[in-house]
């Protein structure tokens, strides 16, 4: 069914939303006697309105006078300004877009940036509670976070951006603390009585001059970076052989919007399958379907991330997180020397993948809602503090207040590992140059650096601070490739083609609801079998279904309203990502990090010691694997039982392993103890 049901409420950015009074359309249509179309509507997707004269003539012979649901609203008008030329385009406002900006205009170029919905509001950025950085002022050893990394990533992790993160991640954190990006204020509980009151909005609105989304748009205005809101980037244009701008819609109004451009920096976050109501509903993988689209490969999707959610509320992202929201980015790092990396990196692993997996295959206990955690009362290694010493350091780890544990694992299906997914540059590029010339990616989820490997081994807050220095980076290469490019214009014919491209679903006078495409690929991408504990047999049959939609559903996708316009697009990137995901996993025939096949349950050194890539050929999607460089495999002459630290289910068997010996837990974890007892 299309929107307007009582109980489906669309939230635009950052505006609260009421829910409209009066009668439902579900009590309208049955009123009218029409529920049988409202029913094949929402089985099918079929986009079927009545007609006012049909609805009034089914209700005639009724006594009481039934209310008609009210229109849905015309969109607003276009801007007054729909085309714009600057020297670099960046693109997602998010910590790398924030950085990536502010670095090329302090360079002197003309910078505007777009982000589909408001700068430090959108994606993943919101949702930050933690910020880690090497400070060897007090006492970090870099050997260690190195080797930490390695083991954790699983022999698979590019240690060059790794090294960046390490010469540059002090002063990444410096600039987000000038920003007020990082200001520290008091937490819910120590704050008044907020927290046993639950009162958010309250705390919301005391600390509101610290709330860090607000620190995105000062800085960039103080900067003088040009902010064009709302308005989502579809395509990046190329002409003769280079970058020449981009276009897309403003999402109001669903105008179509041009940007000429010398350079273009994709900073365009992750994705997720998921339903409109969770936070991340609304992540699309934009980037990486504009750099597949363009014929660049596009790596690591075979990794999934996951998160944690409540069985008893799955699609409520804040019952399991609530303050973490609306409280500090809490500073950490500091926690891993050259005596714990190992068990570091394993217990982390363990927390991460095992558990998940494990639920996955032998089921999980029902969740009552009473497991909570205040991280404040843990110890400083056990929530990622700084383990120095130091009374100066202000690492102190996540002194959240006491929230609930999550339970199960998918909170957001199909969000790769942090740091793993994107566009991929090549083995020795640390600058984020693409290899179409003016292209440029940034950030979590768009640029396929692989920097944690196949899993997540650092601690909590590495992405935040990793992306904020690959931004500040990407950002200076793509200003010094402007500064020495010509006049960049895209031409009229091709503005004219892409126009008509995007206002298609606009032009069908019947089709598919992009609202139920959605829900469809969220129910088809989030079994178990299919992101968690995978196998030939799953994935291929998931695989069927997913390439029936980009054949038979993406065509038939049909806008009513403008923020349908931009979900058809949305949808467009989400299959094309569910496609690759599953093509990838398939050519992994192991298992590694947070790739689990129940088919292949063990390491394979000797095959996959490589990455995955996806391209666009001639006939379709193309798989290949991209060879990595020996030194960042790892002694791979070591026993598996000193290289791996933990075994997937099966993988003693199948390789004829000796059983596995328990080990010590890491940083502020208990010997031979639960994983959920340490790092997580």
């Amino acid at each position: 069914m299309k929107r307007n049901d009582k109980d489906e409420v669309t939230n635009r950015g950052d505006e609260p939303v009421a829910e409209q009074s009066g009668t439902s359309r579900r009590s309208f249509l049955k009123g009218a006697g029409v529920v049988g179309a409202a029913v094949a509507a929402a089985t099918t997707g079929i986009i079927a309105m009545p007609k006012k004269s049909e609805a009034a003539e089914a209700g005639a012979s009724s006594a009481p006078r039934v209310m008609e649901e009210l229109p849905i609203p015309a969109d607003p008008a276009a801007p007054s300004k729909t085309e714009f030329a600057c020297d670099v385009l960046v693109v997602g406002g998010g910590f790398a877009g924030l950085n990536a900006a502010i670095s090329a205009k302090k360079s002197g170029n003309s910078v505007i940036m777009v982000d589909k919905g408001r700068p430090g509001y959108s994606g993943l950025s919101p949702f930050a509670s933690s910020h880690r950085w090497i400070d060897k002022n007090f006492g970090d050893d870099p050997r260690a976070f190195r080797a930490c990394v390695q083991r954790g990533g699983e022999y698979i992790t590019n240690l060059d951006w790794y090294q960046v993160w390490i010469d540059e991640s002090k002063a990444a954190y410096e600039r987000l603390m000038e920003w007020g990006v990082l200001t520290q204020f008091p937490k819910a509980s120590i704050a008044g009585e907020y927290f046993n009151q639950l009162d958010y909005a309250g705390y919301r609105d005391k600390f509101d001059k610290f709330d860090r989304r607000k620190k995105f748009n000062e800085a960039l205005d103080k900067s003088g970076v040009q902010i064009i809101e709302r308005t989502m980037i579809t395509e990046v244009i190329k002409n003769d052989g280079r970058v020449v701008g981009a276009m897309g819609i403003d999402v109001p109004s669903g105008a179509v919007v041009t940007f000429h451009a010398k350079a273009v920096v994709l900073c365009t976050g992750g994705g997720s399958f998921k339903s409109g109501g969770y936070p991340t509903g609304a992540n699309s993988f934009t980037g990486e379907y504009i750099g597949y689209q363009l014929g660049l490969p596009i790596v690591g999707k075979e990794f999934d991330d996951f998160h944690q959610t409540v069985s008893h509320a799955a699609g409520n992202a804040f019952y399991n997180n609530s303050w973490t929201y609306l409280e500090n980015i809490w500073l950490c790092g500091g926690d891993i020397d050259m005596k714990n990396y190992k068990p570091y990196a394993d217990v982390k692993a363990k927390v991460m993948v095992l558990s998940r997996v494990h639920s996955a295959l032998k089921g999980m206990a029902p969740d009552d809602g009473s497991h909570y955690e205040d991280l404040a009362k843990a110890t400083k290694g056990r929530r990622g503090g700084s383990l120095s010493s130091n009374p100066l350091d202000p690492r102190e780890g996540k002194k959240n207040d006491s929230m609930q544990k999550g339970d199960v694992w998918g909170a957001a299906v199909g969000m790769c590992s942090h740091l793993t997914s994107g566009v991929f540059c090549g083995l020795d590029d640390i600058n984020g140059q693409t290899a179409l010339p003016g292209l440029y990616v940034a950030g979590d989820g768009t640029n396929g650096c692989v920097v944690t490997g196949a899993a997540y081994p650092n601690g909590v807050g590495f992405t935040s601070n990793f992306i904020s220095c690959q931004g500040w980076r990407v950002g200076e290469a793509a200003a010094m490739y402007a500064r020495g490019a010509g006049l960049a214009r895209i031409p009229l014919a091709k503005i004219a083609s892409v126009t008509t491209e995007i206002e298609a679903p606009r032009g069908l006078t019947k089709g598919l609801d992009p609202n139920w495409a959605r829900d469809v690929l969220h129910g088809i991408m989030a079994p178990y079998w299919v992101h968690i504990a995978k196998s030939e047999k799953t994935l291929q049959g998931t695989l069927a279904q997913v390439e029936y939609m980009r054949d038979e559903v993406v065509p038939q996708l049909m806008a009513v309203s403008s923020h349908d316009l931009r979900l058809c697009h949305e949808m467009k990137s989400k299959i094309l990502s569910a496609e690759m995901k599953l093509r990838a996993g398939i050519e992994r025939k192991e298992s590694r990090g947070f790739h689990f096949r129940t088919d292949y349950p063990y390491r394979d050194d000797k095959n996959f010691l490589c990455y995955i890539a996806a391209t666009k050929g001639k006939n379709g999607m193309e798989v290949s694997k991209v060879q990595i460089k020996d030194e960042w495999k790892g002694d791979t002459g070591l026993a598996h039982a000193d290289r791996y630290g933990w075994r997937f289910p099966g993988e003693t068997e199948a390789l004829g392993l000796p059983p596995e010996k328990k080990r010590d837990g890491g940083p502020g974890g208990k010997p031979g103890g639960k994983p959920g007892e340490n790092h997580g």
